[in-house]
């Protein structure tokens, strides 16, 4: 993977898993959260692209309990544990929600200028801020970040944009692996035929060392390299 860009994926860094009050919490090896900030310090400083995943659940989840599912209710968008733990880093952050996005449809996004109205935003300019520092954040009702429909043309946009898929690395990390939400991202990324690490410092199993294991197992048979 030497020569190539990295671009960064942060997966579902939410109060509701990483803080042991969270409703949904995943205990993680120490160091993990510490391994995740310096991560974002060192691609703020270095350029280093961000994308990532929050979990952006309607009170109506069918996965939470109350519904007929399997978890309690967790990641309920506009609750204290949907926010991120590092919400400082990107210093800059555009959470793109659930939408259809191709180079011919547009993101909306508030105004620059007072009376100016809404923007619009393509896959494409995206992509330019994720370069310019931007974190974006797609948000999800379900395991993938790619379950975002708008993921697919930014992740291509923003891959085009550095020099194609052959000149690229993504770096997955967060919560969580054990056949969860960080796999679903980096199995993502692999099937689209990108080159795609897992940090495992930088993650918290579902299943602790088991889960881990076979994570490590069934991506690395997937293409996906675990770091």
């Amino acid at each position: 993977m030497s020569g190539r860009r990295r671009i960064l994926v942060d997966v579902d860094t939410q109060h509701d898993f990483v803080d042991p009050a969270g409703a949904l919490y995943v205990p993680a090896d120490d160091g993990v959260s510490d391994a995740i900030s310096m991560l974002l310090q060192e691609a703020e400083v270095g350029g280093v692209p961000v994308l990532g995943s929050v979990d952006s659940h309607a009170y109506d989840a069918w996965e939470f309990e109350g519904n007929g599912g399997p978890f309690p209710a967790h990641c309920i968008k506009g609750t204290p544990g949907w926010l991120r733990v590092h919400p400082q880093l990107p210093a800059r952050t555009r959470f793109v929600p659930m939408q259809v996005l191709t180079p011919e449809l547009r993101n909306l996004v508030g105004e620059s200028v007072q009376g100016g109205g809404p923007r619009e935003l393509c896959a494409a300019a995206l992509a330019e801020e994720a370069l310019a520092g931007v974190g974006l954040y797609f948000e999800k009702e379900v395991y993938s970040l790619f379950d975002n429909p708008a993921a697919t043309s930014v992740v291509a946009a923003l891959v085009e944009a550095m020099g194609g898929s052959d000149a690229v690395v993504f770096d997955v990390f967060g919560y969580c692996t054990g056949g969860y939400c960080v796999d679903a991202a980096a199995r993502g990324l692999a099937e689209r035929g990108y080159a795609v690490r897992v940090l495992s410092a930088a993650t918290a199993p579902i299943g602790g060392a088991q889960g881990a294991e076979a994570s490590e197992a069934a991506l690395t048979e997937a293409g996906v390299q675990w770091v």
